[in-house]
Parts: C-alpha cells; sequence; structure tokens
C-alpha cells in the first residue's frame, strides 16, 4: 500500500488578496503556503479571546466549588459566615484595635510564609471584643488562598473526640484528631471554659503538640488572661504557642455587644 505524499508549496513572498469578512469588512489575507489562507485575523483573535475567556469563567468556578468545600469542611458556624477582615469594625482612636487588625491582616495575606515557620498566636480577652470576628476573617482569606482550616471551640472538638468511644461511632478517635491536626490553619474558640479536668488538658495538648512538631500554625482564643491562660493550658503548650515569634494579644477594650 502505497502512503500518499504531501507536497507543500511554500509562497514566498506570501501570496496577498483583498478578501471581505462578514463581521469586520475588507481585509488582506494571506497564504504562505499551498492554499491555505490564514483568514480574518480579528475574527481569529475574537475566538482566541472567546476561549480564553471561557477557560477563565471555568477556572473561576473551579475555584469556587473548591472554595466552598473547604468552607464547608471548616466547621465554621452560620451566624459567623459574613466575618470578614475588610468588615471588622476598628475604633481608630484605639491603637491596640489597629494594631490587632493589621496583624490579622498581615498575618492571612501572608499565611503561606506562616505556614512554612508554623507561626500561631493567642487572642486574650473579655467576650464581645472580636477575637471570633478576626479569626474567622484570618480562615476565610487562608481558604481563599488555597489552604485548609478549621474552627471549633475546645469543648465541641473534645466532644467530637469522646463520640468516638461509643459503640457504633461512625468515626474512630485518629480520624477525628487528624481532622484537627492536620489543616493548614486550626482556630480552637474558648479556651478555659472546660473543667480543666487532666483529660481535656491532655487531648488539648496533643493536639497543638502534634501541630507544633509537624509545624502547622494553632490560633487560640480565650476569655481568659495571659496569666489565666498560660496557668490553664501549662507552660509547654502556651511555650509552643509563642515559639518563633508568636503573640498573645490581650483585646480589653468594651464589648461590641453592647
Amino acid at each position: 500500500m502505497k502512503m500518499g505524499v504531501f507536497n507543500m508549496k511554500v509562497h514566498d513572498p506570501a501570496i496577498e488578496k483583498i478578501k471581505n469578512c462578514e463581521s469586520h469588512g475588507e481585509y488582506l489575507d494571506k497564504c504562505f503556503f499551498n492554499d491555505f489562507w490564514r483568514g480574518c485575523q480579528k475574527c481569529m483573535q475574537e475566538k482566541k479571546d472567546k476561549a480564553d475567556e471561557s477557560e477563565r469563567q471555568y477556572q473561576i468556578q473551579v475555584a469556587n466549588i473548591r472554595l466552598g468545600k473547604r468552607i464547608s469542611d471548616s466547621g465554621i458556624p452560620d451566624r459567623f459566615l459574613n466575618r470578614t477582615l475588610e468588615n471588622y469594625q476598628v475604633d481608630g482612636d484605639n491603637p491596640k484595635q489597629v494594631k490587632i487588625l493589621k496583624y490579622c491582616t498581615d498575618y492571612a495575606e501572608n499565611f503561606s510564609d506562616r505556614k512554612k515557620t508554623g507561626l500561631s498566636f493567642l487572642m486574650l480577652g473579655l467576650p464581645g471584643t472580636g477575637k471570633t470576628h478576626l479569626s474567622i476573617g484570618i480562615a476565610f482569606e487562608v481558604m481563599k488562598n488555597g489552604h485548609s482550616s478549621v474552627f471549633t471551640t475546645a469543648s465541641r472538638m473534645l466532644r467530637a473526640i469522646k463520640d468516638t468511644y461509643h459503640k457504633g461511632s461512625e468515626f474512630s478517635e485518629m480520624q477525628v484528631l487528624a481532622t484537627y491536626e492536620t489543616c493548614d490553619l486550626l482556630i480552637i474558640d474558648e479556651i478555659g471554659v472546660q473543667t480543666g479536668s487532666d483529660y481535656e488538658k491532655n487531648i488539648i495538648f496533643d493536639v497543638i503538640n502534634s501541630r507544633y512538631e509537624n509545624v502547622r500554625p494553632t490560633i487560640i482564643l480565650s476569655n481568659l488572661s495571659i496569666d489565666e491562660c498560660k496557668l490553664y493550658l501549662g507552660e509547654r503548650v502556651f511555650d509552643r504557642m509563642r515559639e518563633g515569634g508568636g503573640k498573645a494579644f490581650l483585646l480589653d477594650w468594651p464589648s461590641f455587644r453592647k
């Protein structure tokens, strides 16, 4: 069986011809080989732009689906889904509020660097000062940039672990612990509300220590003072949270809820 031979005749210089495009009118067409003409370049560019826009929209859709999945898996309660760093209200006359918002914004925007070092920090102080709002604002920014984040209260985390001890539990203890130990950013709220039993403290230590050893950032929120939080968590946990420049912020202004 003989193979067909493709004979290509190159035109140098190219053959030029004035043609008419239904969309763009007259244009100069060129033929560089055989009888293959380039066609209307404006039409070609429009087709390319349309294809590029379709691809861009597709990538946005995929990113939004992935972001929605990360938010769904984050454990952020519905009530807090509208909390962002942008809508955190700052009293311009309160330099502490300005400072903490700036720190949280910088932390979120540069999370890739924070993740490399496992930089953690604590926000402490009275209820209603915006600790939860700020931390969730960080979580949203982190998730927008492709990282995973889990928000939980200490009580909810302990309850989820205890539930695995029941016969017929859907998840094992290791599976639940992995949820808290392997996410890119873990936020634990309401530290100190619990009874403070050795069991509870050991679980909290195990989670934070695992994250510390694997260089994963953690944010702790509590209504306790710095000294009270150090006493509740213990020196080991508190030191791990502060290692590498981790801050302990005291939010001591009046409650926003009043």
